[in-house]
């Protein structure tokens, strides 16, 4: 498999797992919804706010715009993460699929004003490894809430695909 179809595959992970936990988030009362649990970014609906600022935030630096990385507060609401958190995965897979050279490297600014330069498909990579660690964490927190999380793991996305 060649570089940009793993790419590829992977943010298709990455919007089916996402996804999947935007439904589960929305099985949630608002109290549950917002509870600080004391993990990641304090509550599901905080984390799920930080892995969306966060694609849309590489996103942008792809397509060559810096961009704000929050909402001002207090952000999103699920409904709205809904609405507008596909299209940006959307717009990653469209980014991959038309790169003609992912191993171009991509220079921009951290948060904190730091300078890097990285390969961009070691960015669309990280994008997707970011997601994964957060939404394991939005899992632990709908397991303290008492609810049952999906199954959002890698190996699930791949057997579905191969039925």
């Amino acid at each position: 498999m060649e570089l940009q179809s793993t790419i590829l595959t992977h943010l298709d992970y990455s919007l089916w797992a996402s996804s999947k936990l935007l439904d589960a988030a929305s099985r949630l009362s608002p109290e549950e919804l917002t509870r600080d649990l004391h993990v990641s970014h304090s509550s599901v609906l905080a984390t799920l706010q930080h892995i969306y600022y966060a694609d849309r935030t590489w996103l942008g630096r792809l397509e060559g715009r810096q961009i704000d990385f929050a909402d001002p507060a207090p952000g999103p609401t699920l409904d709205q993460l809904k609405e507008h958190w596909p299209p940006v995965l959307y717009g990653l897979k469209a980014y991959a699929a038309a790169e003609t050279d992912l191993n171009r490297e991509l220079t921009s600014r951290r948060l904190n004003g730091d300078t890097f330069t990285l390969a961009r498909w070691k960015i669309l990579l990280h994008v997707v490894n970011h997601a994964t660690l957060h939404r394991g964490q939005v899992m632990a927190m709908l397991r303290q809430l008492g609810h049952v999380p999906p199954a959002t793991d890698l190996f699930y996305f791949y057997l579905q695909q191969t039925v």
